[in-house]
Order: C-alpha cells, then structure tokens, then sequence
C-alpha cells in the first residue's frame, strides 16, 4: 500500500507553505505528496522535492482567476489550453505524471457545458499522450460542493470511455463515491478499468480512515488491490486533530509508509 499525503489536507498546521509541508510530509515518512498547482514559491517547492527527493503523485490544474478549475465552461477554451500548458510545464520540473483536470462551476448543466467538457479532454489527451501523462477527472459530490459540474460517476465513465485514451483516466476519491452513489464494491467492478488514482478518507466528515464512519477501510483495501491498482493512494482526509496524531490510523491497517 503506497500512501501519499494530499498537502491540500495534512500538513497544514500554521498555514505552512506547500513547500514547507514537502519538508514535513518528508519527515514523517511520505514519499509521495499530491499539490495544488502553486501559483507562489515555485523554486521553493523545486528546491523541496529535490532535497527531500520525494515523489509528486498529482498536481491539481492550475486554476488562475476560476473557481474549480473551468474545463467544462464555455467560452473558457482558450483559457483552459492555457491552464494545461501550464501545469503541465511545471509537473514535467517536478517529474509529476498525474494532473487533476478540475470541470470548474455551473449555474445549472446544459448541452453546452458536457460538449465543451469533452471538447477539453479530448484536447487534452492529445497532449497528455504526447507528454507521456495522465489527465485525472474527479466527480465530487454536491454536499461538498453544490455548483461543480462533474457530480456523477456514471457520467465521468461514460466520457472516458468515450474518449477512450489510456491518458484520461477516473480519479476514485471514496469520500465523494460514497456520498454520491455507495455500492462501492460494485462501482469498483464497474470502474477498474478506467481508475487511474485513489483518494481516502473516511465519511462523512472526511477524517482519518479508522475514525467511526460509514466506510470499513479493512474491506475496501482488500478491494483495492483487487483492482490490481498499485500506484500511490492520496491521503485526502481532514485530521481530527492534527496531522501528526492522525497518522497512528496507519498501525491498525499494518500499513507502514
């Protein structure tokens, strides 16, 4: 089991900076974080990763001005290419092989929205083959987040394989499947064929996996590897305490990091 620490979650504590959380993540044992994209202190998470020597194992897009990113907003292509070439020139500095392709906010779905969201990842794809890269779409439930355009799982599917390239691949964070659909042993028969990252944490008020939830991490770790999916999995999780103290959830897994 390969965890990576999400710096939007962990590491946190005195509102760090990202390369600050690196050092930290770095110490307390991770060798893989997950990032937004930083708009400040590039050199700085350069100088992180290179002397801590940990693995970046997702890059969130680069948003600018957006909310949410913008890749399903019309009249918002040129801005989305742009957010592409951009993250992708920093994950290659960082030798970062996933971005999180982020749909953006809606004022209500229409056709527009779904052909523009297509339009983009199929660009997308295009460029992530030739750069040897994966593009990550995530449905995110609407408790979290009400207005986001990409809600359902059943629709992410359908796009990817619609699109059928092996370089737009389905982002499974549990905390967001179970909210919108559960039945997670089946989702995870229905999607194991297009999963290209896991995200945990524990529903539904999303902290550490062994805090009293709805979700039995034991049996949904077992379905995991069954997947046969053995890349790094984000710790996406809120700590109940702080970051530190919440890592002991690790023992009772016997996971070591």
């Amino acid at each position: 089991m390969k965890l990576s620490a999400n710096l939007n979650f962990l590491f946190t504590e005195g509102g760090k900076h990202i390369s600050e959380r690196i050092y930290m993540a770095h110490k307390a044992g991770f060798k893989a974080v997950e990032i937004p994209f930083p708009n400040i202190g590039l050199e700085d998470i350069l100088l992180a990763k290179e002397e801590t020597g940990i693995d970046v194992a997702l890059i969130n897009i680069s948003i600018g001005d957006s909310k949410f990113g913008c890749a399903s907003i019309p009249d918002s292509q040129e801005n989305f290419k742009n957010q592409l070439n951009e993250t992708i020139h920093f994950a290659k500095k960082v030798q970062c092989k996933k971005i999180h392709i982020m749909a953006g906010l809606t004022e209500g779905e229409s056709s527009e929205h779904l052909v523009t969201y297509k339009n983009n990842l199929k660009y997308s794809a295009d460029i992530l083959e030739m750069e040897d890269m994966i593009g990550l779409i995530e449905p995110i439930n609407k408790y979290a987040l009400p207005s986001y355009f990409l809600n359902s799982f059943e629709t992410a599917s359908s796009i990817i394989r619609e699109i059928s390239s092996k370089h737009i691949r389905l982002l499974v964070d549990l905390y967001h499947l179970q909210h919108i659909m559960g039945n997670i042993t089946q989702a995870f028969t229905d999607f194991k064929d297009i999963i290209g990252h896991f995200q945990i944490a524990q529903v539904p008020h999303r902290h550490e996996p062994d805090v009293a939830g709805e979700l039995d991490f034991n049996y949904i770790f077992d379905l995991i590897k069954l997947t046969g999916y053995n890349g790094w999995i984000g710790c996406e999780y809120k700590p109940k305490s702080n970051t530190l103290e919440g890592l002991k959830w690790m023992q009772k897994y016997n996971i070591q990091l």
